[in-house]
């Protein structure tokens, strides 16, 4: 049946946003061609001399106000509030564009309505064990029955929902998986003090997928021994790439949570260690001025010369002019938070000599050789050691550590290449 929209009440509106107003725009469009697919729900009321309160279906409103029409297909159940909430609900839940924050937030107040709804207080803890006949209970098997899916993507929602109301930063993690893994980190952080002063050992030896700083937010100070990767370079053989602006803020990050006394190591170009290290320019007379790099102003000491990763038999001229040496070589960054000493007693040299992965074998543009990493880790850490690698890549860190026997954090934000290097490690993504 159709009703006139002025005797609908919108009991409780939603905000208006950009997004908001984008999507509704986009509905009144699709309204004008295709009309309505499905009608919107409402309850009977009489509030204000309004004969119906709006369930669901603000939206579709909205885009018929746009549209200056007076009326809309409407269904009409004989509902109470919380029976229309619930409603409403489902129908939110069945649109597919729902960012994981939203359905979480929407199962879980679902859930709590249903709790109300048999008589539970839904603030109140669950007592274990086999309710009693007459003891009102709605638990989350029932949840998941209602919704028709399964248990764990259930118990999952709601540990979510719990863990971005205590950490709304959390909804900056785009990657679901990656927000999960977070989240029980978080919980098992909050379960007993000595977890609150050091997380647990399976806190370890994961591989996140999203934007590098959002993550290690999640992380406490000083919780990495050492910090083994690859960024981004600042100048690329594409003149259409420039320099990463997010990459230095992952640093100022990466500061944060290693431990006094530990590492940094990253591979990088000449552009890149003039950039993060600075750079020493002769002044008056003897005297040398030295122009503070972005890894100083953060806080670490560098060391005056870099490492050097010579490729066996791997001659490049990309780039190269003619009058130029070919390039067979990168830089190694070697900076330190505090001071740090290496593994061996003796003198090591800063020249590695590693063959470069075969291109066939290449799951990674710009992926290492697995023995180079190891020698560097082998230089700097102990088995047990916890290394992090915020630009994950290939993953060949996590492949080092697992080889040398050290706990290790990926980070990697593009989706695809998360996936090959989970593929690397055997991780289910």
């Amino acid at each position: 049946m159709k009703i006139p929209i002025a005797d609908i009440e919108i009991v409780e509106p939603a905000a208006e946003t950009e997004d908001r107003a984008k999507e509704i725009q986009e509905l009144a469009e699709s309204i004008r061609e295709h009309q309505m697919s499905h009608p919107i729900i409402v309850r009977p009321l009489n509030i204000g001399g309004k004969p119906y309160a709006l369930v669901s279906g603000d939206k579709r409103i909205q885009a018929h106000k746009i549209l200056e029409l007076a009326e809309i297909e409407a269904e009409v159940r004989n509902v109470d509030e919380i029976h229309g909430n619930i409603v409403r609900l489902h129908e939110n839940l069945k649109r597919t564009n729902l960012a994981w924050w939203d359905q979480a937030a929407l199962v879980q107040t679902l859930h709590q309505l249903k709790q109300r709804e048999v008589g539970m207080d839904p603030e109140k803890p669950v007592e274990r064990g086999r309710p009693k006949a007459d003891e009102p209970r709605w638990g989350i098997r029932d949840t998941a029955t209602e919704l028709g899916r399964a248990l764990g993507g259930i118990s999952e929602d709601l540990m979510l929902a719990q863990a971005v109301a205590r950490s709304p930063s959390l909804r900056n993690v785009t990657d679901r998986r990656t927000a999960v893994k977070l989240a029980r980190v978080e919980a098992r952080r909050m379960t007993s003090a000595i977890e609150a002063a050091m997380p647990t050992e399976e806190s370890y030896n994961e591989a996140f997928c999203g934007d590098s700083v959002e993550i290690l937010k999640h992380f406490k100070d000083k919780t990495f021994d050492h910090c083994v990767s690859d960024p981004p370079w600042i100048k690329f053989f594409d003149k259409s790439l420039t320099l990463d602006q997010r990459t230095l803020p992952v640093f100022k990050e990466v500061y944060r949570v290693l431990k006094s006394n530990s590492f940094l190591l990253f591979f990088c170009g000449l552009d890149d260690y003039h950039y993060y290290c600075g750079t020493d320019l002769p002044g008056d007379g003897d005297d040398v001025v030295h122009t503070k790099g972005e890894l100083e102003r953060i806080g670490f000491t560098v060391s005056k010369t870099p490492s050097i990763w010579q490729k066996e038999s791997a001659l490049s001229r990309r780039g190269v002019r003619p009058w130029e040496y070919d390039r067979d070589f990168e830089f190694v960054v070697v900076a330190v938070k505090g001071n740090p000493t290496m593994v061996h007693p003796t003198a090591v040299s800063s020249f590695k000599r590693r063959p470069i992965v075969p291109a066939t074998k290449l799951i990674h543009p710009n992926e290492k050789p697995v023995s180079v990493v190891e020698d560097y880790l082998q230089d700097i850490s102990y088995e047990g050691n916890i290394i992090l690698d915020p630009f994950g890549g290939s993953f060949v860190t996590a492949a080092a550590c697992k080889s040398l026997g050290r706990k290790w954090i990926i980070i990697e934000r593009d989706r695809a290449t998360y996936e090959k290097g989970c593929a690397r490690l055997g991780i289910k993504v």
